[in-house]
């Protein structure tokens, strides 16, 4: 498995591929904290928002990098799909390593925050942005490495299921029917109401991350399922 997670990081990094995704991201941090005295945690959902929103594009990427025959050569040599799919994974969340920390540390360094920092916030800035680089690698992987990947406006569907995950407490509001249907969407919002100086007393954070864990789980199963069945 390591020799397949070092395969694909060279891959993906002479493919050249990472750098629309690196560059836009990296511009992103550096508008958000243009100007000073800005506040923590709010902050910190931005940066989270804009880092699922890029691993997705990453994950896509990084399943577009064989064509089949080497796939099925890689198959053979790992002698498992699912390592296949676990390896991919495990490439994505090293690609991501960099680019969280970057987007933690940058403002701390440049002084960019109104106040100073503190544990709890230390917790909830690399909490939030692992989750929402998972919820984007999980998006990223359903429309690349599925049967959804072979439609024709795959990256439009991505698009898509994006927007409806980060607006889907507004539609809820806008019509409460939804609800039976906005729950197919990683439950993004869920994290982003909690980034506020007393999540941690608040009994709703925990109950919504007991939640998004379930999600996390049930997507990774689903997915499974789904790349096994396409590659059969």
């Amino acid at each position: 498995m390591t020799a397949f997670i070092r395969y694909e990081l060279m891959s993906f990094i002479r493919s050249l591929k990472f750098i629309p995704p690196a560059v836009l991201y990296l511009a992103w941090i550096f508008i958000l904290y243009a100007y000073k005295n800005v506040p923590v945690l709010s902050s910190y959902g931005v940066s989270s928002i804009c880092l699922y929103l890029t691993m997705t594009w990453i994950a896509m990427v990084m399943f577009s990098l064989e064509v089949e025959s080497e796939k099925h050569i890689l198959f053979t040599h790992l002698r498992s799909k699912e390592r296949f799919l676990c390896g991919k994974w495990l490439t994505c969340l090293i690609v991501m390593v960099p680019i969280m920390l970057f987007a933690i540390f940058f403002p701390i360094i440049t002084g960019s925050f109104n106040e100073g920092m503190k544990g709890d916030y230390y917790a909830l800035a690399f909490f939030s942005h692992i989750v929402f680089a998972i919820l984007g690698i999980l998006v990223g992987s359903l429309f690349s490495a599925t049967f959804l990947a072979t439609r024709k406006y795959a990256w439009l569907s991505a698009v898509f299921f994006l927007v409806c995950s980060l607006a889907s407490k507004a539609l809820i509001e806008t019509l409460e029917i939804l609800k039976w249907i906005v729950w197919i969407f990683p439950p993004v919002f869920k994290i982003i109401d909690h980034m506020s100086n007393d999540f941690i007393g608040n009994m709703s954070f925990w109950f919504d991350n007991i939640f998004v864990f379930i999600y996390i789980i049930f997507s990774t199963f689903i997915l499974i399922y789904l790349f096994l069945k396409k590659e059969k």
